[in-house]
């Protein structure tokens, strides 16, 4: 059998049915799964944006097994760095990643597209966590469609990122990974 490698507008779409299948009216599971689901989708965006910046001519398989390198944590540390930079978030980075500024110039991590993505996987992450792990987090229906809309726009982003400062971005998360056997 072929391999069915996962797409973020697959689980866009998935994570919008949780939002309209609920007979009667909202409930907690479906908005906590779309929720989750949308971060995945965001999620498998960068991993491919990233296995497609470390090995361009590599066939969809062989960028399957490099996506499964990537951690949740590794995207986070570098978006965090972004939001740092940029004055969004409070502490610093890193010294080794302030050393990529040269004197007097700005960060070639700071743009606003990796503004963005990174602020965007940021509020995702954070709410994936909420969903699936905080029992005691209410999740509205309003709550969930937003953070739905917001990873539809950040995937739309991620996509379609071209910038010097979005190439930095996914090589740095490429050095965080650890290379596996998975």
């Amino acid at each position: 059998m072929a391999a069915r490698q996962i797409q973020p507008g697959t689980l866009l779409d998935a994570a919008d049915r949780f939002l309209t299948a609920a007979p009667g009216g909202p409930d907690a599971a479906s908005d906590r799964r779309a929720v989750s689901t949308a971060y995945y989708a965001l999620f498998h965006a960068i991993t491919g944006r990233v296995a497609s910046a470390i090995i361009p001519t590599a066939d969809e398989v062989v960028r399957g097994r490099v996506r499964r390198w990537i951690g949740h944590g590794s995207i986070r540390a570098v978006a965090v760095w972004v939001a740092q930079l940029h004055g969004g978030r409070t502490g610093s980075p890193p010294p080794h990643i302030v050393a990529l500024r040269r004197s007097g110039a700005p960060s070639p991590l700071v743009g606003p597209d990796t503004v963005e993505i990174a602020e965007g996987f940021i509020e995702m992450n954070e709410a994936r966590h909420l969903a699936d792990y905080d029992h005691e987090a209410v999740i509205s229906r309003e709550d969930a469609r937003g953070h739905l809309d917001l990873a539809r726009s950040v995937v739309a982003l991620v996509e379609r990122a071209s910038s010097p400062e979005a190439a930095c971005f996914f090589g740095l998360i490429a050095l965080q990974a650890r290379i596996q056997g998975r």
